[in-house]
């Protein structure tokens, strides 16, 4: 059927009988091999004349046998605009039916009324678009038509600046501009009817209520909350992974330190070691950058590859030694 495609498109071969004569083969073959390009959407005839369709042609023109079926595809438009979302925002994200989420530390998701109902045309829209695979809908698909509507609640946080607003999704892994200039017109009331909290206090609570009542959250010339731990707090009641990171709460947030460095290096070690065996880093170069990345944030100096597999001796973690020693083997 390959061969047949190509002599019609190629070599305007364009009955049953010329095809026969060419490949010297029985006009009952060869139509029984264009009733299969008909089966499969390839074959257009007018009368004796044969001609390809769009897929036929495009099958010769790419060698590959494209075969139309029907598939199901998830768009996503925002509730602002009607704009289709970046493909960014599907793997990884974290979609809701219902427009409710409280975290653990009573952290409270509030529902941002969209601005209309969804234009039903904007499918058709999207699929004439050049860009159309930069919003999740392939190239290959045609015949687009929308078969189900429904809402979806998208969980994110948005951080109030001096200089505006930054917002955060799941799907990525920095702050996503896109989002924050998409909902920024719509959250200015909503952000303005806020009842304002006392973050130092709230932070001053949590705290005690962890058993530093000592401790008092400071601000950064960043505007940052920060509170200091004891060296002893960090491996033991604290979780390595929280030297550096933010905890949240009541619509704040509030970063754990410890002011000792030697602490602040164990802790990119322990974290460094944790991201090994959790296989996140494979090679000698992956695990450097990711030793280089935690130095940085924590403010101090970068520790080597054979730091990390001292940590490990140290640590009698015969697995991590193992994982590390491979590393250098490959």
């Amino acid at each position: 059927d390959q061969y047949l495609s190509r002599a019609i498109a190629t070599a305007g071969l364009r009955d049953t009988s010329s095809l026969a004569a060419f490949f010297a083969v029985e006009p009952a073959l060869v139509e029984r091999a264009l009733r299969f390009l008909d089966t499969i959407g390839h074959l257009r005839r007018d009368g004796s004349i044969l001609g390809l369709t769009d897929i036929g042609l495009r099958s010769v023109a790419d060698g590959h046998r494209y075969v139309l079926k029907e598939d199901h595809q998830i768009l996503y438009f925002d509730g602002f605009t009607g704009s289709p979302l970046p493909k960014s925002h599907y793997a990884g994200a974290v979609w809701l039916e219902e427009p409710a989420l409280t975290l653990d530390g009573r952290t409270r998701f509030q529902a941002v009324a969209g601005s209309g109902l969804f234009q039903i045309d904007a499918v058709a829209e999207l699929s004439r678009r050049a860009d159309r695979e930069d919003f999740n809908l392939p190239g290959a698909l045609t015949s687009v038509q929308p078969l189900e509507l429904g809402n979806a609640w998208l969980p994110a946080y948005v951080v109030e600046c001096v200089s505006g607003l930054l917002t955060f999704v799941k799907a990525i892994d920095t702050a996503d501009p896109y989002l924050a200039k998409l909902v920024a017109p719509y959250l200015s009331d909503a952000l303005a009817a806020e009842k304002p909290v006392d973050d130092v206090q709230v932070w001053r609570d949590w705290l005690a209520g962890k058993g530093y009542r000592d401790v008092e959250p400071r601000r950064l010339p960043n505007r940052v909350l920060r509170a200091s731990l004891p060296a002893e707090a960090f491996g033991t009641r604290m979780k390595w992974w929280q030297l550096g990171s933010f905890e949240t709460r009541e619509h704040t947030f509030l970063q754990l330190w410890c002011d000792d460095q030697a602490t602040r290096l164990s802790a990119v070690l322990a974290r460094a070691a944790s991201a090994v065996s959790r296989r996140g880093v494979r090679d000698v170069e992956g695990v450097e950058r990711r030793l280089a990345e935690l130095s940085k944030q924590l403010a101090v100096a970068v520790p080597s590859f054979e730091d990390l597999r001292a940590y490990a001796r140290a640590e009698s973690d015969d697995v991590l030694q193992a994982m590390l020693d491979s590393m250098t083997r490959l």
